[in-house]
């Protein structure tokens, strides 16, 4: 990846230029066609006020381009969707278009039931591969039960990376310095709690904070170099979680829960309100995502970095890659709305969409426009400069629940009783494997 200061892109330079030519040629298609009237049934994820305040713009530049056009949009949680999505396209009234999460327990299960439609069309007529990497489009691919080969099924709007979040004044405050090393972390943690500081910021109540942390730290202690055993496992080639990486990482986790270095009541509090009391300066640290960058702006003290990688790993791996994917359902039932239906999401993965996504400090997957110039938030310009080590050493990792329909399940039931010291890391470990296993063999 390749950027400068009016270029965010996951999209190598030399290509920029024929994506921008693309993109206009799109704009041309997307003004030619503006007089339609129709509805048009929008799921989308983005709940977030910050996150919700681009959709709606978004939405309504669309509908201002497509006359007789209307947009019902219906905005849900990650869990919300999860839970409603499949039901409602399979009972008729769901969305036409929706975003869905990747891996198996979502995206893989609705297309086993014929519920989205490939999009590999509109990638051809509007040039989406020019936009974003093949590598980025395999997360969206399924060939039967294979996953990361065969049709595309979706798109995303929004790179994603999970990294430490950290407040620069209590760290000042307490005479801790950003850590460079993994061991650094784990010395600046103790220093913290000397202090009577809470080290690290966690809820586990709802939301998957828990996940993220288990999944980052184990990541970011495997080398890109060795990323093959995780891709395999990932797209279902085969493998085991049960790994003494797994366990050490669960045990690390364990270890912090157990010894107070979570803020207190961590039990009893979801992962969204977690990033609230962390915004207003109540931890020290916090491992989630760049979905929160929104958020995370209004105080100028939170700075975000990748997590730091013990002594041997010259080339981390983090977890995330992009958003949920923007999918056309098989509610979409003739040509003419599943055209609308691609020309609408060209328009949410478009360069136009990407400065928007990048104004509000958010950080877009696609590049922005030749002539863009966002003000980049230091949140967004650290998660930019992320973004550009990680695909320039192919070290974008994987959400583990995207492994199985039912890891996301699996784990989720699972981490409370890692927490609470109610089960060992061996057995949180097994369980995820003992999930995955069931998955492969039932595959066959």
């Amino acid at each position: 990846m390749n950027r400068t200061v009016k270029s965010i892109s996951i999209l190598p330079a030399y290509r920029l230029k024929a994506a921008v030519a693309l993109a206009g040629a799109a704009l041309m298609s997307f003004g030619l066609s503006a007089a339609r009237a129709d509805d048009l049934a929008v799921w989308d994820d983005q709940t977030f006020e910050g996150q919700s305040a681009v959709i709606e713009q978004l939405n309504k530049e669309f509908e201002a381009a497509h006359p007789g056009v209307t947009i019902k949009r219906t905005a849900r949680t990650f869990d919300d969707m999860k839970l409603t999505l499949k039901l409602a396209v399979s009972a008729g009234d769901g969305p036409v278009i929706t975003k869905v999460n990747q891996g198996a327990g979502d995206m893989g299960a609705m297309i086993k039931e014929g519920l989205l439609l490939p999009v590999d069309e509109y990638i051809k007529t509007y040039g989406w591969d020019k936009r974003q990497s093949d590598s980025v489009l395999a997360r969206d691919r399924w060939d039967g039960p294979k996953f990361g080969v065969g049709k595309t099924y979706g798109i995303s709007g929004l790179g994603e990376i999970v990294g430490l979040y950290y407040n620069k004044k209590i760290l000042d405050d307490a005479g801790v310095k950003l850590p460079q090393s993994f061991e650094e972390l784990l010395a600046d943690l103790d220093k913290l709690k000397e202090k009577g500081v809470a080290p690290f910021m966690m809820g586990s109540a709802k939301q998957h904070l828990a996940l993220h942390m288990i999944g980052a730290i184990d990541q970011a202690h495997i080398d890109a170099a060795n990323r093959g055993e995780l891709d395999d496992l990932i797209y279902g080639k085969g493998g085991s979680w049960n790994t003494k990486g797994n366990i050490e990482s669960a045990k690390l986790v364990q270890s912090w829960a157990q010894g107070g270095y979570f803020y207190p009541g961590f039990e009893g509090i979801s992962g969204d309100d977690a990033v609230q009391l962390f915004i207003s300066g109540q931890g020290a640290f916090l491992i989630s995502g760049t979905w929160y960058f929104g958020d995370m702006q209004n105080n100028p003290d939170i700075g975000f970095m990748a997590i730091p990688a013990p002594k041997g790993i010259s080339k981390p791996m983090s977890v995330g890659g992009v958003d949920l994917a923007w999918a056309i359902t098989s509610l979409a039932k003739d040509k003419t709305k599943q055209d609308l239906a691609g020309e609408y999401i060209d328009y949410m993965v478009s360069e136009k969409a990407a400065e928007s996504w990048a104004n509000a400090g958010y950080l877009p997957a696609t590049s922005l426009p030749a002539d863009a110039k966002p003000k980049l938030t230091p949140l967004l310009t650290s998660g930019i400069e992320m973004w550009k080590t990680l695909n320039a050493n192919d070290a974008l990792g994987h959400y583990p629940d995207w492994s199985s329909p039912t890891m996301l399940k699996t784990i989720d039931d699972n981490t409370p009783l890692l927490l609470s010291g109610k089960i060992t890391p061996e057995a949180f470990v097994d369980a995820m494997d003992k999930d995955y296993q069931a998955y492969l063999k039932d595959k066959k």
